[in-house]
């Protein structure tokens, strides 16, 4: 299977009433069966999802950053590792978020599920609609300066 998924593309789903969220089949195709995945918290709102091998690299990753402050660095990593959660699909695609996770986002009912390479983002629709209308401009902008 393939090391480094590429997940790409947005979709739309609603949390259902034991906080259980649908997963793109594309999505789960890029991911061993069995394999863990971890849940956790995003920047700007929302939560990431990672196959356990990204999980691995982006855990490598912060060991090597170098933040001057280490009480920052301690501090930044332990919010990080101590919110997570390993989940996995159940036999209809769905992985069950935490509570403490749907309070972070913010999510209710609605949830877009974003394929950002590596990862998967898990936004409220309710947050994601404006940033992604807000941002889109930003997009333009950088796109016209790397010559997209």
């Amino acid at each position: 299977m393939n090391k480094n998924p590429n997940f790409i593309g947005s979709y739309f789903y609603s949390l259902d009433t034991k906080n259980r969220l649908a997963i793109p089949a594309k999505f789960r195709l890029l991911i061993p069966n069995g394999q863990t995945l971890i849940l956790s918290q995003g920047l700007e709102g929302c939560l990431e999802l990672y196959p356990s091998n990204s999980w691995r690299l982006l855990s490598e990753k912060l060991e090597n950053i170098s933040i001057k402050n280490k009480k920052d660095k301690r501090a930044f990593k332990r919010i990080l590792f101590s919110n997570a959660s390993e989940v996995q699909f159940d036999e209809e695609g769905r992985v069950l978020i935490p509570q403490l996770l749907i309070d972070y986002a913010a999510l209710k009912k609605d949830a877009a599920v974003i394929g950002l390479g590596e990862k998967i983002e898990i936004w409220a629709k309710h947050l994601w609609v404006p940033y992604y209308k807000k941002q889109k401009n930003l997009f333009i902008q950088q796109a016209s300066k790397i010559e997209l």
